[in-house]
This record gives structure tokens, C-alpha cells and sequence, in this order.
């Protein structure tokens, strides 16, 4: 059996959804291409597609993909598409824009595919209405990529993510980060605008690949998320990053963190804003509580 997957997107989603399973499954098994490449072969033939057993294709919404779908499932070759967010529901923070009719091709490439495959048991219950075969590949960390020595403890709070997530960052944390404490926070440089009143250190954009150095700047992590249905679908990936390199966390309470962490244990969840100075200042006073 052989598969091919199809990148339709950047970053982290690259990393878990393509690169680490290719890696995983080894060359004799699996190779990767981008949906660029593909959909440069909608008007040729799909000859050479057919030495490809099944094909895992990130989201689709374009005409040119449903077409070459089309092809290839005629050509025999099963089509998988791999969906680790919630395209369907939004809300302010994550507005989705599907001018053209683009929301409606999602939905028709959903229901064409042979099979869904997504992250969370709420990304399941939101795409099994459009097709009966969906299951659950939980996103895995490799270990290994972690193995990165963690800088001396300083007292330094962090967050990463990218800069379109900076508005719900602020209004679930600004004004609760404790004074004492130093900030760090990577993904863009947006994230300048942050009022901190200590030293706040921030970083751009950063390649998956250099994730574990980002984190070696971190002595407590937070994980700021609005309590909807989208965040819901989102995995607990960041918990498990934070957790390959030991390092304390505290989340807010949406389902995957719900089910990860358990409260004082292995993690704190947050119920009202002001706990988020709450245990932050009780993380950073606590050495014994950090380890």
C-alpha cells in the first residue's frame, strides 16, 4: 500500500498532520506533495496517481480539488480528507471567510471522501453530519524533537501561538498576568502590543521544528482559549508540547483540556478570570509544585 498526502496548509498542522505520519510510515509507504503541485495536474491525466493507493488530502474548497477528486476516485484511488479544525462553526476570534461559495464545496468534498479524519470527538460530531465516516487520529508528539535542555528558571511566563489569536489572548489575560512575573511570548510580533509592566520578551514566527527552544524560554505555560464550540474541536496539543518539556501549565476549560488535565494534579483549569493571577503567582511561589 502506498499514500500520498497532500499539504494544504503551514506550521504546526503541517507538522503533526503530514510530515510526522510520512515520517512515521517511511518512504516505502508514504510520500508528501503540496495541493499546489496537485492541482497543477487537473487538466493533465491522473496516470501516474494510480501507483497510489489512497490520498490524504488537508481541507478542500476550491472547484480545482473537487475536480481532480473527482478524477482520482474514478482512477480507483481512495481519497481521505484530514480536517483538525472546525471549519463549520465560528465566532468573533476566528472568523471564517468562504466567499464564492466556498463553505458549500467544503461540505461537497466532505460527503465525496471515503474517509474523514480529524482529532477530537467534537470535530467528529461536527463533520459526521456530512459524512457517516469519520474517525479520530489524535495528534502524537515524538518525543525525541523535545530532547532540548531547558534554560535556568527565571520566573517567565509564555504563550505561543500565531497573531491571529492575539485579540482572544488579551481579553481572557490582560490585566490578570502578575506584575512579578516575566512574560515571553512567540509566534508574532504583534504580540509587542501586550501591556506587561515587567520584561516582556517576544519572538516572530517560528519554524515547528524549532518548537522545543521556544519552550526552553518558558518556566510556566498558559493556554488562554474561549469557551465555543471551534476550541472545543482544537486538540490539546499545546498541553502536550508544554508536558514533553515539563513545564507546569494552566488552560482554560475547553473539552480536550477538560479530559487532559486533571485540577491541581497534572494542571490547573481556569473557571474565572482572576485565576489566572491565582495560579500563576501560586506556580511561581511553589517549586516543589512546578516540578
Amino acid at each position: 500500500m502506498k499514500i500520498l498526502f497532500v499539504a494544504n496548509s503551514v506550521e504546526g498542522t503541517l507538522k503533526y498532520r503530514v510530515k510526522l505520519p510520512c515520517k512515521a510510515l517511511g518512504a516505502d509507504y508514504a510520500d508528501m506533495t503540496n495541493s499546489m503541485s496537485m492541482q497543477a495536474m487537473v487538466n493533465g491525466n491522473v496516470v501516474e496517481m494510480r501507483s497510489y493507493d489512497i490520498i490524504v488530502w488537508q481541507f478542500a474548497y476550491n472547484q480545482e480539488q473537487l475536480t481532480l477528486i473527482r478524477k482520482l476516485q474514478r482512477a480507483n484511488v481512495k481519497i481521505v480528507i484530514d480536517l483538525d479544525d472546525d471549519y463549520i462553526n465560528s465566532n468573533k476570534y476566528y472568523p471564517i471567510n468562504y466567499e464564492d461559495g466556498r463553505m458549500s464545496r467544503l461540505i461537497e468534498a466532505i460527503g465525496m471522501a471515503d474517509l474523514i479524519t480529524t482529532t477530537t470527538p467534537a470535530l467528529k460530531e461536527t463533520y459526521i453530519k456530512y459524512n457517516s465516516n469519520v474517525i479520530i487520529l489524535p495528534n502524537m508528539i515524538s518525543l525525541s524533537e523535545f530532547n532540548v535542555k531547558h534554560n535556568d528558571y527565571s520566573g517567565t511566563v509564555g504563550w505561543y501561538s500565531s497573531g491571529i489569536r492575539y485579540n482572544e489572548f488579551v481579553d481572557i489575560v490582560g490585566g490578570w498576568i502578575p506584575e512579578q512575573a516575566k512574560l515571553y511570548l512567540a509566534g508574532s510580533y504583534i504580540f509587542n502590543n501586550f501591556k506587561h509592566n515587567n520584561k516582556l520578551t517576544v519572538t516572530d514566527i517560528f519554524l515547528p521544528e524549532d518548537m522545543a527552544k521556544i519552550l526552553s524560554n518558558i518556566d510556566i505555560g498558559i493556554i488562554p482559549l474561549s469557551l465555543c464550540k471551534f476550541n472545543d474541536g482544537k486538540s490539546d496539543l499545546k498541553g502536550l508540547e508544554l508536558g514533553c518539556m515539563s513545564i507546569p501549565f494552566i488552560a482554560s476549560p475547553t473539552e480536550p483540556y477538560r479530559a487532559l488535565i486533571s485540577h491541581g494534579s497534572n494542571g490547573f483549569l481556569i473557571h474565572k478570570r482572576k485565576q489566572w493571577t491565582e495560579y500563576i503567582n501560586l506556580l511561581l511561589n511553589d517549586n516543589n509544585l512546578r516540578i
